[in-house]
Parts: structure tokens; C-alpha cells; sequence
């Protein structure tokens, strides 16, 4: 009698263990998921931090860039020291190259074909001597980076709703 009722108490012991452990495995999957979700979240505000100093960055340079650029007169340009304006147009295609993860396939696209083609440019500027070719050099700088902020932009854009809505899915 007293191992029946012994193995009765341990079969509901078992059983009473086996709902705790499924109550217990419930709850620890509920905390991967949301582990997961807040790690997901951080990456994507990660990214658009990123992207967001790349707009700001392609904004500074094309500053930096105009005072050789369309607004620029002969009087205007002495002084200034164009080899400067050709390193930061340099570092700003080193960091496009660097943020191309955030882009998509076609952004990717738009960046590399940015970046060969302000190589050139970079050099004209930054071995041109007379005002002509200063002026030139700065132009086509300028109208590169110009036509590219656009898709920066619209790629800010995006991760901006993608992070609203993935951050009001809670």
C-alpha cells in the first residue's frame, strides 16, 4: 500500500515537474523572441544612424565642394585650397564604400558607379592649376554628388519608416 501511494506521489511529482519544465519553456522561448526582436531593432537603428551621417556627410562635402563648384568665381577661388577640397571628396567615397552594406542591390549599384566615377575628378582637382580646370573639375564633383544625395536620401527614408515599423510592432 505504501508503494502504491509512493508511486502514485511520484507520478504526480513527474507529471507536476513536466508542466513546470513546458510553463518554464514557454517563458524562455518568449525571452529569446524578444532578445531577438530588441537585437534586430538595435542593428536597424545602427543602420540608420549610419546612413543618416552618410546624408550628413554628403551634404558637408558638397559644401565643401561648391567653393570650387557652381558658385564660384576666379576672385572667390584664390586661396582656396583645392588639393583639401579633393581630400574630402577622397575620405567621403572611402565611407561610401565603407556604409555599401546599408545599400540595396541598387543602391549599391548607384554608390560603386559614384565612387569610380568621382576618381577621376578627384585628381583633375586636385592637380589642376589654372581656373578653368579648377572650376571644371569642381563642377563635375559637385553635380555627382549632387544627382547621388538624392538616393541617399530616399535609402534614409526607408530605414527611417522600416525602424517605425518595426519598432511600433511590439
Amino acid at each position: 500500500m505504501i508503494e502504491a501511494a509512493l508511486s502514485v506521489l511520484g507520478s504526480i511529482a513527474s507529471i507536476g515537474a513536466a508542466i513546470w519544465a513546458f510553463v518554464e519553456a514557454k517563458r524562455s522561448r518568449k525571452a529569446a523572441q524578444k532578445a531577438e526582436q530588441v537585437r534586430s531593432e538595435m542593428i536597424d537603428r545602427r543602420k540608420l544612424v549610419e546612413v543618416s551621417q552618410l546624408l550628413a556627410e554628403t551634404r558637408r562635402v558638397m559644401q565643401s565642394v561648391s567653393r570650387a563648384g557652381p558658385a564660384c568665381t576666379e576672385r572667390k577661388l584664390k586661396g582656396v585650397d583645392c588639393s583639401e577640397i579633393a581630400r574630402d571628396v577622397e575620405q567621403y567615397s572611402r565611407l561610401l564604400g565603407e556604409q555599401e552594406m546599408h545599400f540595396f542591390a541598387d543602391f549599391q549599384n548607384h554608390a560603386r558607379q559614384l565612387r569610380a566615377a568621382l576618381m577621376g575628378d578627384i585628381k583633375a582637382l586636385a592637380d589642376a592649376t589654372t581656373f578653368e580646370d579648377k572650376k571644371a573639375a569642381g563642377m563635375r564633383l559637385y553635380e555627382k554628388i549632387d544627382n547621388f544625395s538624392p538616393v541617399v536620401k530616399e535609402l534614409l527614408d526607408e530605414k527611417r519608416e522600416h525602424s517605425a515599423t518595426t519598432g511600433t510592432q511590439r
